[in-house]
């Protein structure tokens, strides 16, 4: 079944962790609203992806980025006769020049990759996720639910955590509106 470039389906259990985190994000009406992030444990499933690592030297470079990258990968997967899932995003850097790659879940890996696509598998376990809702550019308030569960809980991360887009922002009118899972696998 072909998917819609942006429509995801996540099938995870979820294990209710009990921590509350309180942390104040910005609308984009610019005013501050207090909303509570729940860093939830789950087992993730190991999954393959095809990707583009590509470099935005400002935050507005994202979006003309992710259109371009995202676009190659559709392009690609369906050149491979690839069915596709989840659309996600690994970021390498926190800061600038932001190193990510723009990736796309599929069901298997072709042989031989040539060019800026590239095919991995990511490797499955303990992960957490947080369901984050709003901007994009304000989607840091999960990072930082994460990383105080990882200190109050002594745990430590196994590599870069990884969103995953659950809207298409070309579809939903209102910023405030996108969702995003921001999942951290955990050693």
């Amino acid at each position: 079944m072909k998917m819609n470039r942006m429509k995801l389906c996540i099938g995870l259990l979820y294990l209710l962790l009990g921590t509350t985190i309180n942390i104040a994000a910005q609308t984009n009406q610019d005013t501050t609203q207090k909303k509570v992030f729940i860093p939830e444990k789950t087992g993730l499933a190991s999954f393959l992806i095809i990707a583009i690592t590509d470099t935005a030297n400002t935050t507005e470079d994202f979006g003309r980025l992710f259109n371009k990258d995202y676009g190659e990968l559709f392009l690609y997967s369906n050149q491979h006769a690839l069915k596709t899932g989840r659309i996600m995003a690994f970021y390498y850097t926190s800061h600038q020049p932001f190193i990510f790659d723009a990736a796309v879940e599929v069901d298997k890996l072709p042989n031989g990759f040539t060019g800026k696509i590239k095919g991995k598998k990511i490797g499955g376990g303990d992960a957490l996720v947080v369901h984050y809702q709003g901007p994009y550019n304000q989607v840091g308030v999960a990072y930082a639910a994460i990383s105080k569960w990882l200190q109050e809980n002594n745990k430590k991360a196994l590599q870069q955590p990884f969103e995953v887009y659950l809207d298409d922002p070309g579809t939903v009118k209102d910023p405030a509106q996108l969702r995003t899972d921001v999942y951290q696998r955990l050693q």
